[in-house]
């Protein structure tokens, strides 16, 4: 079953009264259960591709369906409801609230989804305790390792229990030993039967996705 489905998905950007297409008539499918990695060089139209994916921006042309739902005609309440429900998201900078604990990072997305307390507090020690730092659960970003960071950043995004976890160059600020521990959680939330999409750059970290869609000139490559 097909996950996320795009079928000629276009965007453009004006500049000095030019028209330039970031995204040419992309088409692509991601089935559920799959870790697939996205993979460009800087400039290729990835990142615009993982902002239309993950409901940031919507393309100018073509369709976009997300879990059944057609997210090419969605208002942007209705693709905020999408991001909230669906979708979990790594980035590369970590973006976790620096004045909060660990703890407190991963339950404030089920603070603006309305959980009851005893829920927030049980999915937020469970997925703390999945990623391996159930030791760490008042530590401050400051007090924590970038690997460490990151890896409470996929415990947020996993909070909701989103249909997709999408991480954008999620070992870009890490060394490798650190980067080598992220790829290798994310492998086994895989395993587990997480859908992953991983945007990057890096060849090493694309193999290992079970498959690696390249872009380049906003085209697949």
């Amino acid at each position: 079953m097909a996950i996320v489905e795009m079928e000629d998905i276009s965007k453009f950007y004006r500049t000095g009264g030019q028209k330039f297409a970031v995204l040419d008539h992309i088409s692509l499918e991601v089935r559920q259960g799959e870790f697939v990695a996205i993979q460009g060089p800087s400039g290729s139209g990835k990142s615009t591709l993982m902002n239309i994916m993950g409901c940031l921006d919507q393309a100018d042309g073509g369709t976009y369906t997300l879990d059944g739902k057609k997210v090419s005609a969605m208002s942007d309440n209705q693709l905020a409801d999408m991001r909230n429900r669906k979708i979990g998201f790594v980035f590369q900078s970590y973006n976790l609230l620096p004045g909060l604990s660990a703890f407190d990072n991963v339950e404030l997305p089920l603070i603006y989804q309305g959980k009851r307390s005893s829920e927030r507090r049980k999915a937020s020690l469970e997925m703390l305790e999945a990623v391996g730092l159930s030791a760490h659960l008042r530590h401050k970003p400051s007090e924590l390792s970038g690997g460490q960071q990151q890896r409470v950043a996929i415990a947020r995004a996993l909070a909701t229990a989103p249909s997709i976890l999408l991480a954008d160059e999620p070992t870009g600020a890490l060394d490798s030993r650190n980067g080598a521990e992220v790829m290798s959680l994310l492998a086994k939330l895989h395993a587990n039967g997480m859908t992953i999409i991983l945007i990057t750059h890096d060849h090493q970290v694309a193999a290992r996705a079970e498959r690696v869609i390249y872009i380049r000139d906003g085209t697949i490559a």
